[in-house]
Protein backbone atom coordinates (compact mmCIF):
# COMPACT_ATOMS: atom_id res chain seq x y z
CA UNK A 1 0.00 0.00 0.00
CA UNK A 2 1.41 3.44 -0.80
CA UNK A 3 1.78 6.23 1.41
CA UNK A 4 -1.06 8.15 -0.33
CA UNK A 5 -3.72 5.09 -0.15
CA UNK A 6 -2.88 4.75 3.46
CA UNK A 7 -3.41 8.01 4.18
CA UNK A 8 -6.98 7.72 2.64
CA UNK A 9 -7.88 4.37 4.39
CA UNK A 10 -6.98 6.73 7.85
CA UNK A 11 -9.13 9.29 6.49
CA UNK A 12 -11.91 6.96 6.20
CA UNK A 13 -11.65 4.80 9.36
CA UNK A 14 -11.33 8.55 11.04
CA UNK A 15 -14.49 9.06 9.61
CA UNK A 16 -15.97 5.98 10.95
CA UNK A 17 -15.15 5.35 13.81
CA UNK A 18 -14.86 8.58 15.31
CA UNK A 19 -18.19 9.93 15.07
CA UNK A 20 -19.32 6.85 17.26
CA UNK A 21 -17.80 8.29 20.24
CA UNK A 22 -19.37 11.82 19.62
CA UNK A 23 -22.86 9.69 19.36
CA UNK A 24 -22.26 7.86 22.13
CA UNK A 25 -21.47 10.48 24.53
CA UNK A 26 -24.09 12.99 23.22
CA UNK A 27 -26.62 9.85 23.57
CA UNK A 28 -25.54 9.64 27.45
CA UNK A 29 -25.49 13.17 27.84
CA UNK A 30 -29.48 13.10 26.54
CA UNK A 31 -30.14 10.48 29.24
CA UNK A 32 -28.40 12.12 31.72
CA UNK A 33 -30.13 15.12 31.33
CA UNK A 34 -33.61 13.61 30.75
CA UNK A 35 -33.91 11.06 32.96
CA UNK A 36 -31.51 12.59 35.77
CA UNK A 37 -31.42 16.07 35.34
CA UNK A 38 -34.81 15.68 34.53
CA UNK A 39 -34.23 18.86 32.31
CA UNK A 40 -33.16 19.51 28.89
CA UNK A 41 -31.26 22.80 28.26
CA UNK A 42 -31.03 25.10 24.83
CA UNK A 43 -26.33 23.45 25.71
CA UNK A 44 -27.85 20.18 24.82
CA UNK A 45 -29.67 20.73 21.56
CA UNK A 46 -26.70 22.66 20.78
CA UNK A 47 -24.49 20.63 20.94
CA UNK A 48 -26.99 17.91 19.01
CA UNK A 49 -27.05 20.11 16.01
CA UNK A 50 -23.45 19.93 16.42
CA UNK A 51 -23.47 16.10 16.05
CA UNK A 52 -25.75 16.38 12.82
CA UNK A 53 -23.00 18.47 10.89
CA UNK A 54 -20.27 16.49 12.52
CA UNK A 55 -21.92 13.25 11.18
CA UNK A 56 -22.58 15.01 7.88
CA UNK A 57 -18.64 16.09 7.39
CA UNK A 58 -17.80 12.33 8.34
CA UNK A 59 -19.65 10.78 5.58
CA UNK A 60 -18.75 13.70 3.15
CA UNK A 61 -15.10 13.16 3.81
CA UNK A 62 -15.71 9.14 2.71
CA UNK A 63 -17.12 10.74 -0.34
CA UNK A 64 -13.73 12.77 -0.73
CA UNK A 65 -11.58 10.42 -0.76
CA UNK A 66 -13.48 8.49 -3.27
CA UNK A 67 -12.23 11.36 -5.80
CA UNK A 68 -8.52 12.11 -4.62
CA UNK A 69 -8.40 13.49 -1.07
CA UNK A 70 -5.10 12.15 -0.17
CA UNK A 71 -3.20 11.43 -3.29
CA UNK A 72 -0.52 12.94 -4.39
CA UNK A 73 -0.43 15.38 -7.36
CA UNK A 74 1.14 12.86 -9.96
CA UNK A 75 -1.62 10.53 -9.02
CA UNK A 76 -4.44 13.09 -9.39
CA UNK A 77 -2.89 14.94 -12.61
CA UNK A 78 -3.64 11.01 -14.70
CA UNK A 79 -7.47 11.60 -12.88
CA UNK A 80 -9.71 12.90 -16.20
CA UNK A 81 -11.14 16.43 -15.47
CA UNK A 82 -14.70 15.58 -14.60
CA UNK A 83 -13.23 12.71 -11.75
CA UNK A 84 -11.23 16.15 -10.82
CA UNK A 85 -13.99 18.15 -10.91
CA UNK A 86 -16.20 15.68 -8.49
CA UNK A 87 -13.41 15.98 -5.83
CA UNK A 88 -13.34 19.77 -5.81
CA UNK A 89 -17.10 19.99 -5.50
CA UNK A 90 -17.40 17.46 -2.67
CA UNK A 91 -15.44 19.95 -1.03
CA UNK A 92 -17.73 21.96 -0.46
CA UNK A 93 -19.89 20.43 1.95
CA UNK A 94 -16.88 19.37 3.58
CA UNK A 95 -16.38 22.85 4.84
CA UNK A 96 -19.56 23.44 5.26
CA UNK A 97 -20.33 20.63 7.78
CA UNK A 98 -17.51 21.15 9.37
CA UNK A 99 -17.40 24.56 10.17
CA UNK A 100 -21.27 24.39 11.19
CA UNK A 101 -19.85 21.66 13.56
CA UNK A 102 -17.08 23.69 15.47
CA UNK A 103 -19.99 26.74 15.64
CA UNK A 104 -22.27 24.59 17.37
CA UNK A 105 -20.32 22.51 19.83
CA UNK A 106 -18.35 26.17 20.80
CA UNK A 107 -21.51 27.55 20.88
CA UNK A 108 -22.95 25.12 23.22
CA UNK A 109 -19.72 25.35 25.26
CA UNK A 110 -20.47 28.88 26.27
CA UNK A 111 -24.15 28.48 26.70
CA UNK A 112 -23.36 25.93 29.87
CA UNK A 113 -21.22 28.77 30.89
CA UNK A 114 -23.86 30.88 31.03
CA UNK A 115 -25.74 28.90 33.23
CA UNK A 116 -23.14 29.10 36.54
CA UNK A 117 -22.79 33.07 35.04
CA UNK A 118 -21.61 35.27 38.42
CA UNK A 119 -21.06 38.68 37.28
CA UNK A 120 -22.16 41.21 33.65
CA UNK A 121 -18.41 41.43 32.54
CA UNK A 122 -18.16 37.48 32.25
CA UNK A 123 -21.78 37.25 30.53
CA UNK A 124 -20.18 40.24 28.37
CA UNK A 125 -16.83 38.25 27.75
CA UNK A 126 -19.07 34.94 26.63
CA UNK A 127 -21.11 36.86 24.05
CA UNK A 128 -17.96 38.48 22.97
CA UNK A 129 -16.52 34.94 22.38
CA UNK A 130 -19.70 33.75 20.72
CA UNK A 131 -19.95 36.45 18.30
CA UNK A 132 -16.02 35.70 17.16
CA UNK A 133 -17.07 32.45 16.99
CA UNK A 134 -20.38 32.43 14.73
CA UNK A 135 -18.04 35.11 12.71
CA UNK A 136 -15.06 32.87 11.62
CA UNK A 137 -17.06 29.91 11.46
CA UNK A 138 -19.40 31.82 8.93
CA UNK A 139 -17.16 33.26 6.97
CA UNK A 140 -14.96 29.63 6.79
CA UNK A 141 -18.81 27.70 5.81
CA UNK A 142 -19.53 30.14 2.98
CA UNK A 143 -16.04 31.37 1.61
CA UNK A 144 -15.54 28.27 -0.34
CA UNK A 145 -18.70 28.62 -2.54
CA UNK A 146 -17.28 32.31 -3.22
CA UNK A 147 -13.45 31.55 -3.26
CA UNK A 148 -13.37 31.09 -7.02
CA UNK A 149 -15.25 33.16 -9.80
CA UNK A 150 -16.44 31.63 -11.99
CA UNK A 151 -17.13 28.36 -9.46
CA UNK A 152 -15.59 26.42 -12.16
CA UNK A 153 -12.05 27.63 -11.77
CA UNK A 154 -11.68 25.05 -8.93
CA UNK A 155 -11.49 22.15 -11.39
CA UNK A 156 -10.86 23.95 -14.91
CA UNK A 157 -7.80 26.02 -16.39
CA UNK A 158 -9.85 28.67 -17.98
CA UNK A 159 -10.58 32.08 -17.50
CA UNK A 160 -11.27 33.40 -13.89
CA UNK A 161 -9.91 34.19 -10.88
CA UNK A 162 -9.37 32.55 -7.13
CA UNK A 163 -8.66 34.46 -4.17
CA UNK A 164 -5.64 34.10 -2.06
CA UNK A 165 -6.88 30.83 0.11
CA UNK A 166 -3.43 30.33 2.20
CA UNK A 167 -3.40 33.39 4.32
CA UNK A 168 -7.55 32.54 4.55
CA UNK A 169 -6.73 29.45 5.68
CA UNK A 170 -4.74 30.33 8.74
CA UNK A 171 -6.83 33.18 9.60
CA UNK A 172 -9.81 31.42 10.13
CA UNK A 173 -8.11 28.10 12.14
CA UNK A 174 -5.60 31.03 13.78
CA UNK A 175 -9.15 32.25 14.87
CA UNK A 176 -10.79 28.73 16.20
CA UNK A 177 -7.22 28.40 17.96
CA UNK A 178 -7.47 31.46 19.85
CA UNK A 179 -11.46 30.95 21.17
CA UNK A 180 -10.24 27.15 22.36
CA UNK A 181 -7.50 29.01 24.29
CA UNK A 182 -10.31 31.27 26.00
CA UNK A 183 -12.97 29.35 26.19
CA UNK A 184 -10.13 26.84 28.46
CA UNK A 185 -9.37 29.45 30.78
CA UNK A 186 -13.02 30.96 31.22
CA UNK A 187 -13.91 28.54 33.94
CA UNK A 188 -11.43 30.17 35.73
CA UNK A 189 -13.09 33.66 36.29
CA UNK A 190 -16.16 31.52 37.14
CA UNK A 191 -13.79 30.23 40.49
CA UNK A 192 -12.79 33.84 41.43
CA UNK A 193 -15.55 34.28 44.11
CA UNK A 194 -15.18 30.48 46.00
CA UNK A 195 -13.62 30.40 49.47
CA UNK A 196 -12.37 27.07 48.53
CA UNK A 197 -8.94 25.32 48.16
CA UNK A 198 -6.48 24.99 45.26
CA UNK A 199 -7.31 21.13 44.91
CA UNK A 200 -11.22 22.23 45.06
CA UNK A 201 -10.50 24.71 42.49
CA UNK A 202 -8.60 22.54 40.23
CA UNK A 203 -11.39 20.09 40.28
CA UNK A 204 -14.24 22.42 39.54
CA UNK A 205 -12.30 23.86 36.90
CA UNK A 206 -11.37 20.92 35.07
CA UNK A 207 -14.97 19.75 35.22
CA UNK A 208 -15.98 23.61 33.49
CA UNK A 209 -13.10 23.51 31.13
CA UNK A 210 -12.84 20.30 29.54
CA UNK A 211 -14.37 21.10 26.58
CA UNK A 212 -11.10 23.68 25.94
CA UNK A 213 -9.08 20.54 25.91
CA UNK A 214 -9.61 20.60 22.01
CA UNK A 215 -6.76 23.64 22.14
CA UNK A 216 -3.81 20.94 21.92
CA UNK A 217 -5.65 19.71 18.66
CA UNK A 218 -6.56 22.77 16.85
CA UNK A 219 -2.90 24.21 17.61
CA UNK A 220 -1.40 20.82 15.96
CA UNK A 221 -3.58 21.82 12.78
CA UNK A 222 -2.43 25.08 12.59
CA UNK A 223 1.09 23.49 11.96
CA UNK A 224 -0.57 20.97 9.40
CA UNK A 225 -2.10 23.94 7.73
CA UNK A 226 0.67 26.32 7.55
CA UNK A 227 2.81 23.15 6.00
CA UNK A 228 0.60 23.55 2.76
CA UNK A 229 1.83 27.17 2.38
CA UNK A 230 3.16 26.56 -1.51
CA UNK A 231 3.39 22.99 -1.62
CA UNK A 232 1.78 21.61 -4.77
CA UNK A 233 0.70 18.65 -3.09
CA UNK A 234 -2.29 19.67 -1.99
CA UNK A 235 -4.72 17.02 -2.18
CA UNK A 236 -2.50 15.25 -0.02
CA UNK A 237 -1.66 17.88 2.32
CA UNK A 238 -5.02 18.93 2.72
CA UNK A 239 -5.66 15.16 3.32
CA UNK A 240 -3.71 15.73 6.59
CA UNK A 241 -5.43 18.70 7.12
CA UNK A 242 -8.87 17.09 7.52
CA UNK A 243 -7.86 13.92 8.95
CA UNK A 244 -6.92 16.10 12.19
CA UNK A 245 -10.32 18.27 11.26
CA UNK A 246 -12.76 15.06 11.39
CA UNK A 247 -10.82 13.89 15.12
CA UNK A 248 -10.57 17.51 15.99
CA UNK A 249 -14.63 18.15 15.42
CA UNK A 250 -15.60 15.01 17.25
CA UNK A 251 -13.43 15.02 20.37
CA UNK A 252 -14.76 18.63 20.71
CA UNK A 253 -18.22 17.26 20.72
CA UNK A 254 -17.35 14.22 23.92
CA UNK A 255 -15.41 17.29 25.42
CA UNK A 256 -18.29 19.33 25.25
CA UNK A 257 -20.30 16.62 26.56
CA UNK A 258 -18.04 15.56 29.94
CA UNK A 259 -19.19 18.47 31.91
CA UNK A 260 -22.84 17.33 32.09
CA UNK A 261 -21.78 13.80 32.14
CA UNK A 262 -20.49 14.28 35.80
CA UNK A 263 -24.25 13.82 37.30
CA UNK A 264 -24.46 10.31 35.61
CA UNK A 265 -20.66 9.94 37.19
CA UNK A 266 -22.55 10.86 40.58
CA UNK A 267 -25.41 8.84 40.42
CA UNK A 268 -23.38 5.20 39.48
CA UNK A 269 -20.61 6.01 42.15
CA UNK A 270 -23.59 7.36 44.94
CA UNK A 271 -25.46 3.68 44.05
CA UNK A 272 -22.19 2.11 44.60
CA UNK A 273 -22.20 3.46 47.93
CA UNK A 274 -25.16 2.15 48.94
CA UNK A 275 -24.35 -0.88 47.92
CA UNK A 276 -21.04 -0.74 50.07
CA UNK A 277 -22.88 0.40 52.84
CA UNK A 278 -25.99 -1.70 52.72
CA UNK A 279 -25.65 -4.80 52.46
CA UNK A 280 -29.26 -5.58 52.04
CA UNK A 281 -31.47 -5.44 49.09
CA UNK A 282 -31.71 -1.95 48.25
CA UNK A 283 -35.19 0.16 48.67
CA UNK A 284 -36.48 3.75 48.43
CA UNK A 285 -35.50 3.76 52.45
CA UNK A 286 -32.21 2.81 52.44
CA UNK A 287 -31.18 5.80 49.98
CA UNK A 288 -32.15 8.52 52.48
CA UNK A 289 -29.68 8.80 54.53
CA UNK A 290 -26.26 7.18 53.34
CA UNK A 291 -22.86 7.15 54.42
CA UNK A 292 -21.61 9.41 51.86
CA UNK A 293 -17.72 10.12 51.57
CA UNK A 294 -16.47 13.96 51.07
CA UNK A 295 -14.13 13.12 49.20
CA UNK A 296 -15.69 14.38 46.11
CA UNK A 297 -14.27 18.50 45.63
CA UNK A 298 -18.22 19.19 44.95
CA UNK A 299 -19.55 18.07 48.34
CA UNK A 300 -16.82 19.58 49.85
CA UNK A 301 -17.65 22.84 48.83
CA UNK A 302 -21.14 21.71 50.06
CA UNK A 303 -20.11 21.07 53.50
CA UNK A 304 -17.63 23.65 53.71
CA UNK A 305 -20.63 26.37 53.27
CA UNK A 306 -22.83 24.10 55.16
CA UNK A 307 -21.74 22.08 58.12
CA UNK A 308 -24.67 20.92 59.34
CA UNK A 309 -26.01 19.05 55.89
CA UNK A 310 -24.58 16.85 53.72
CA UNK A 311 -26.12 16.04 50.36
CA UNK A 312 -28.04 12.25 50.17
CA UNK A 313 -26.88 10.33 48.08
CA UNK A 314 -29.81 10.52 45.66
CA UNK A 315 -29.05 14.47 45.59
CA UNK A 316 -25.27 13.38 44.44
CA UNK A 317 -26.12 12.39 41.11
CA UNK A 318 -29.41 14.06 39.95
CA UNK A 319 -28.40 17.80 39.94
CA UNK A 320 -25.65 19.90 38.36
CA UNK A 321 -26.47 22.31 41.24
CA UNK A 322 -24.88 19.73 43.84
CA UNK A 323 -21.36 20.16 41.79
CA UNK A 324 -21.16 23.45 41.46
CA UNK A 325 -23.31 24.43 44.54
CA UNK A 326 -20.11 27.21 45.55
CA UNK A 327 -20.92 28.77 42.49
CA UNK A 328 -24.62 29.15 42.95
CA UNK A 329 -23.57 30.96 46.40
CA UNK A 330 -21.05 33.25 44.84
CA UNK A 331 -23.35 34.90 41.77
CA UNK A 332 -24.35 38.34 41.83
CA UNK A 333 -27.79 39.25 42.28
CA UNK A 334 -28.41 40.96 39.19
CA UNK A 335 -27.15 37.60 37.26
CA UNK A 336 -28.59 34.83 38.18
CA UNK A 337 -28.21 31.23 36.90
CA UNK A 338 -30.42 30.45 34.27
CA UNK A 339 -32.52 27.12 35.08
Amino acid sequence: MTESNQLSTSIVLASSISPLFAILFVGLRFYTAKVILRSIHKDDWLIFVALVFSVGYSVTEIIHTQYGLGLHKAEIDNIVETYRMYMMITGFPVNIFSNLSILFTKASILAFYLRFSISRAFVIAVYAVLVVVVGYCLAGAVAVLYACQPISKYWTFGPGHCIEANSLSASLVSLNVFTDAVILVLPFWLLRPLRTGLVQRVAIATVLGTGGFILAVSIWRLFVNIETFGDKELTYKYGINYLWLIIETNVAIVCACLPTLRALVGRAMSCQLVTTHRPEPMRLDTISNPRVSTDDPALALEKRSNPSTLPSTAEIGSSRNSMFSGLHRARSEDVGYAR
